[in-house]
């Protein structure tokens, strides 16, 4: 699916503008996300979202209709195995671990897109079985001590970069789905836990 996301420059615009240290973004061009091919439009669910599963790409589109950046959930473990011997228990209940891919182009541009963060639990949000959003938050720094540092995918990506790595999530149940919100979009992918 490739869809204008107009809000990721804005809000880009916003946070520079208010940390008094951007530049005018008023003549940045609209970027669309990639889930499909141009000529297909994907099924999004009653939320807006994109439901992706184990295998499946996401990413974005440039202005120019070519890939600027991509990312594909290889697998998604409940209660995983942690790789640090010194590891917190849960804060929540559970860690879930997501197996990622992700990567950047040339043409991928941080001050217009953002950078990917696909690898940063915090902005990722818990939808809940019967479709309620948990007001927790599926980051917390007993996930970020499950793993060792060196088997973490990292937790943006700028501009022509790749990695592959794991992300923890502490949530209070295994059922329910993990959401990415497409930076001020309102929607996003989500990837069912079950």
């Amino acid at each position: 699916m490739r869809r204008p996301v107009a809000a990721i420059a804005a809000a880009l615009a916003l946070a520079l503008g208010l940390s008094g240290c951007g530049e005018d973004n008023s003549t940045q061009t609209q970027p669309a996300d990639k889930t499909a091919a141009a000529s297909q439009t994907p099924k999004k669910n009653s939320r807006g979202n994109i439901v992706k599963h184990i295998g499946d790409e996401a990413g974005i589109t440039g202005e120019d209709g070519k890939d600027v950046a991509d990312w594909t959930v290889t697998k998604i473990i409940p209660d995983p195995t942690c790789s640090n011997p010194e590891h917190q228990q849960p804060e929540h209940g559970h860690f879930i671990e997501f197996d990622i891919n992700a990567k950047t182009t040339e043409n991928y541009n941080p001050n217009k897109y953002g950078s990917l963060d696909v690898g940063t639990a915090y902005r990722w949000q818990l939808i809940q079985k019967d479709g309620t959003q948990w007001n927790g938050m599926p980051g917390s720094a007993a996930a970020e001590s499950c793993m060792v540092q060196t088997d973490k995918l990292p937790g943006s990506l700028n501009q022509n970069a790749k990695a592959q790595g794991k992300v923890i999530f502490d949530v209070p149940s295994l059922d329910g789905t993990l959401y990415y919100p497409q930076m001020g979009e309102g929607h996003g992918w989500e990837y069912p836990l079950g």
